[in-house]
């Protein structure tokens, strides 16, 4: 499954009551945004449900068997389990079982009953059970689930495109420059070598690192070396030449101001002011780029204005953007 589908998909199985008790197991490589998709569904839920209490994080590789039973006393000749505190016990979220997968099988023993019947833990039925982990070949650390415990839980492999990330990507602020190369070289969304030492790779979250960094005026063989630690000396010494490419390319400044700019020959430098531009574009100058953007071709003009739009709805109040869209309605209708 594409990993934005996953949220809706959440968002819609808490609402039911059936479901909402049958914990979901999102099963995938790292650095994906499995994690992420947890928190935008609890961000979502929160703005309908009463006393919501957001995400409760559990990491079970790091506890022992007890710590989810609680720690034994006597009371009246009892034996009484003083519960964890960090256990929900009130309010509406969502429990977050991330790292499943790193569990030992002492520690996914202990879970069964908190994933089948959580309320045996005082654990309101307003609280939906959400677990994560990575594949054995991501060469984490790792451990087989359970056949009890898997059986226990909805286990969905969940993966990423590059469409998936451009679409997360363009309303979180990262580097156009980022987006642009992904869109020539889509190998380097997400490559992992699952043989030999592991060292860095890039994946959607060491794209957002790097991203970062080039927020930063580092000098270049500084900045070089720091995205080698992010993505691997491979992807590093590929975007760098992209980078170069990028400093080529027309100023997105005089686009935006009307300035009359030659559209490039070159594809990967279309693509390279497609993302500058997509970044950037809202109601205010939107009308100004329009003499750039009709001159691009069908595909990569569709491309910039639809992430643009998702990133500001207020493009709706530039006339140009209105032609546009009653122009190009089958396009409009699948952003």
């Amino acid at each position: 499954m594409r990993i934005q589908h996953v949220t809706p998909i959440l968002v819609k199985r808490y609402m039911n009551e059936n479901t909402r008790k049958r914990t979901v197991f999102l099963r995938g490589p790292s650095g994906i945004g499995k994690s992420e998709v947890v928190f935008q569904t609890s961000a979502l839920l929160a703005e309908h449900i009463p006393n919501w209490q957001g995400v409760v994080d559990l990491r079970l590789a790091q506890m022992d068997p007890t710590d989810l039973r609680g720690v034994p006393t006597v009371v009246e000749g009892r034996t009484v389990m003083n519960r964890p505190d960090y256990l929900p016990a009130d309010g509406a979220g969502i429990l977050f079982l991330d790292e499943i997968t790193s569990a030992p099988p002492s520690i996914q023993a202990a879970a069964y009953q908190l994933v089948l019947t959580p309320e045996d833990y005082g654990i309101p039925s307003t609280w939906m059970v959400i677990a994560a982990g990575n594949r054995k070949t991501d060469r984490g650390v790792t451990y087989n689930i359970a056949a009890p415990l898997q059986n226990r839980m909805c286990d969905i492999d969940v993966n990423t495109t590059l469409d998936d990330f451009t679409n997360h990507a363009i309303t979180n602020n990262i580097r156009p420059e980022i987006l642009s190369f992904l869109r020539d070289r889509p190998d380097m969304l997400h490559k992992f070598e699952p043989t030999g030492d592991i060292k860095a790779f890039p994946t959607p979250r060491s794209w957002f690192a790097v991203s970062h960094v080039l927020d930063v005026d580092f000098p270049q063989q500084d900045r070089v070396e720091q995205i080698k630690g992010d993505i691997g000396e491979e992807a590093a010494m590929i975007f760098e030449t992209h980078l170069r490419v990028w400093e080529t390319m027309p100023r997105i400044d005089d686009i935006l101001a009307g300035v009359e700019v030659e559209m490039p020959k070159e594809l990967n430098v279309r693509y390279c002011v497609a993302m500058g531009l997509a970044t950037r574009l809202d109601s205010t100058n939107f009308d100004n780029a329009w003499k750039f953007l009709e001159k691009m071709p069908g595909d990569v003009q569709t491309l910039t204005i639809k992430l643009a739009y998702k990133r500001d709805k207020s493009l709706t109040r530039s006339a140009a953007y209105s032609k546009w869209a009653i122009a190009n309605q089958a396009a409009f209708s699948r952003a």
